[in-house]
Order: structure tokens, then sequence, then C-alpha cells
């Protein structure tokens, strides 16, 4: 396999940057840049020299040896000061060796994983936390990357495997009686699994929004202030306001963070009956952005907050704008004014309050549709299993209970069925 090399630290000009250099060959980078090798997990300062031997840089060197690295293999460090060119000549130095070339994008934590370092959804959560913009999405990728997420998954798996341990052991002595506990254990651990995985599902959803953000759209009649309040809470121009009506015709969206939820905003089209043509498509893309939105802001200046073409079932809050000119006093709608900044705080708390609401008490959460499908999966799986005669049919079960294994092992892609046969020498005396 290539050893491969990239910047860890950005690609611009910098006070300091970092190179990375790992694979089987890592070993002979003193050879190319002549200078005396460094004891193993020791920074050391050595001068880098080119093939003239002209020297590139005085740069600290630190020397990893696999298997115990970021990656499992042997991985060099050069940290060195950040000038361009010495980047440039840094490559070309370890360009021109063979068998050496720059990484891919993701390559290193993919030899991570390829050589057992951490499974699949720790590399997700990696890059999850590399990606997090919000505190809450720093909290569920670090969550995920310590391993949260695996070790439920593993659960799950472990405790499918030892259920067809016992199965497989029935199947080879299947001329002796079925336990009666065995049947109930089966049953009842079928059961949590089953319940497990429900909730499991149901919960993926917040995880996924966690990840991507919720989706929140804004809704109203022409110069309500929809534009104004968009424009206030990303503190930019990213709406154009004026008193003509329909002014907004396309979706405009906005990224923010509300306390450390990422949030989604759009705004929309005002809603009102119209002769124009484009008006018109721009009025039904607000309609079905609301009904897939996670929460609906109505605005209003003044008491109709009646949309009729919106879903009874969608989440919504109800806003009278402009409570400057006077308020509503109506119970469960909110009074902001824009002009006098008032009521904006107290809004993104309600907003905020009701997405904690919809937050799950566990950090281990599903936050791909693949791990969401493979739960699935794993459950049909479960749920065939649960409904077969085991003193007719063991055989069937236990290929359920296979499916079962290998849908959940391909959450962290931990699939071996050897730990099948090692679980049935361990729970019972075979041969004795």
């Amino acid at each position: 396999m290539d050893t491969i090399f990239s910047s860890a630290s950005n690609f611009q000009k910098s006070a300091l940057k970092i190179i990375r250099i790992s694979g089987e060959h890592a070993n002979i980078v003193p050879l190319i840049f002549s200078f005396k090798p460094t004891q193993p997990r020791l920074a050391s300062l050595r001068k880098l020299h080119d093939h003239n031997n002209q020297i590139i840089d005085n740069a600290l060197v630190i020397f990893f040896p696999g298997p115990h690295t970021a990656t499992g293999e042997n991985i060099i460090e050069l940290h060195l000061h950040g000038s361009l060119v010495i980047e440039k000549k840094i490559f070309q130095m370890l360009g021109k060796q063979k068998n050496f070339r720059i990484a891919k994008p993701g390559e290193y934590t993919k030899r991570a994983f390829l050589n057992g370092i951490i499974d699949l959804t720790q590399a997700e959560g990696l890059n999850d936390l590399i990606n997090a913009e919000t505190e809450n999405q720093f909290k569920i990728s670090m969550s995920q990357f310590e391993g949260a997420l695996s070790d439920k998954v593993n659960s799950w798996r472990a405790n499918i495997v030892f259920l067809l341990s016992k199965l497989e052991a029935l199947i080879d002595f299947s001329d002796e009686d079925l336990p009666v506990d065995l049947e109930k254990l089966f049953a009842k651990n079928v059961i949590d699994l089953l319940t497990d995985m429900k909730l499991s599902i149901k919960s993926s959803s917040f995880g996924e929004r966690l990840r991507n953000g919720f989706v929140i759209t804004l809704i109203g009649r022409p110069n309500v202030g929809k534009s104004s309040l968009i424009n206030f809470l990303s503190d930019r121009k990213v709406a154009i306001v004026t008193k003509e009506p329909g002014t907004t015709r396309d979706i405009l969206e906005v990224l923010l963070d509300f306390e450390g939820y990422p949030i989604i905003l759009n705004d929309t089209a005002g809603i009102r009956s119209t002769k124009s043509e484009i008006e018109k498509i721009g009025i039904k893309i607000a309609i079905d952005k609301a009904d897939k939105s996670d929460l609906i802001l109505i605005l209003s200046d003044s008491e109709n907050f009646d949309f009729t073409e919106i879903k009874k079932s969608s989440r919504k809050i109800l806003i009278h704008t402009k409570s400057d000119l006077g308020k509503l006093n109506k119970k469960n709608v909110h009074e902001i004014s824009i002009k006098e900044n008032t009521g904006i705080d107290q809004l993104i708390k309600v907003i905020v309050k009701h997405l904690k609401s919809l937050e799950p008490k566990e950090n281990a959460l599903l936050t791909r549709e693949r791990h969401v499908q493979a739960v699935k999966r794993a459950s049909d799986a479960l749920k065939r299993a649960s409904l077969t005669n085991l003193k007719i049919n063991p055989e069937l079960a236990a290929e359920d209970l296979r499916v079962a294994a290998t849908a959940i092992g391909s959450i962290t892609n931990n699939i071996d069925v050897e730990e099948i046969l090692d679980d049935i020498f361990s729970s019972f005396c075979i041969g004795k």
C-alpha cells in the first residue's frame, strides 16, 4: 500500500504548518530529507534538506510507530513554518519517492477504519465533529466519535449473536427436546431488542436534523414583516423589503444558530389571491416548503392567522408582527416588533423550547439514513424470527437472526460469523 502525505493544517499561508506522512515507508523520511532519525513519540528539532542539500526548513519532527497511531500505520509529522514555498518543496521531495503520493480526501480516516482503529460510526462522527458549527452538533458528533453509537449497536448485535448461538447449538443437537427456558429467553430478548430499536428509529429524525439543521419556514400574507424578521435574525439583508406586495417569489434560506441548535430559516412568498402566474408558483412553493418543515412561524399584522392551505397537523407558532402599533393580547400569540426590537429574544426562546421538547434522552442517536435502514432491516428479521415456531423450524429463526446480525453489523461494519462459534464454545460444553 502506498505511503500517503498531505497537509494536516490549512493550505494557506500561516504561522505554522503540519505535514503528515502515513504508511509503511514513513520511516525513510529522515533519509529523504537528510536528517538524523528521531526517537519514537519525541518531538525533535531537525534541519530538512532538498536533493541539492540546501536547507528547506528547521522543523519539529515526530515519529509515531504503528500500529498504535491514528491510522494504524507508521506516521511522521513535520511541524514547519507556514510558508507555501516550504510546503511546495516538501511535497516535491516526497512526490518523487517510489510508492509515495498525496493523500485523497478522507484517506487517513479510511485507513484508520480499515486498520481497526475506529469503526464506521466513529469515522462518521469524526467527520461531523470537523464540520460542527453549533454546540449541540459538537456534542452529538463527539459522542458518536467517542463510541456511544458503536456501543449501542454492538450491544444489539451481541444479544442477537447470543440468541443465534443458542439456536445453533439446538440445531446441532436436534434429537434433544427444546429447553423451556430457551423459548422464554428467546421471546424476552427479541421483544427487548425490538422495543429498543423502535425507540432509536423514532428518535433518528432528531439526530439527522441536528446534523443538517432544523427547517423553520415563515408564512404570512404580503407585507406582514417576514423578510424584515429574517433580515433581523441573520443580521444582514438577505431579503428585499419594500411596501410593494409580492416582492418575495423564491425561497430565501439562511443558516442560523439558536442556542446550539442549527436552524435553516426560510422566507417565502406572501400568501394571497393573485392573477400573477409567477406569484402563484411562488405561493405554491411556499406552501410545499411549509408542509415539509419542522416548524412553521405564521406571521400576521392583524388578528387573522388562518391559512387553510397549511396542514392542520403542522407544528406552528403564531406571531403578531408590528406590535408597536398595538398588541393583540391573545393567548398563544407571540408579540414582536422589528422596529422597536422587542419580543425577538423571547421568540427565539420559544423556538428553542420547542426543539428541546423533541430531543430524546439518549445520546446514542442514529444520525444517518443508512443507520435507520440497517436497524429497520434488523427489526424486520427479528419480527420474522419471533413468529417462527422454534420447536419445528429453529433453522428459519436462526437464518433470520443471521440477517439481523448482518444488518446491525453493517452500521459499524463489524461482521464476523466466527463470533457465533466462539459464543457456542464458551456457553456450552460441546463434546463433553
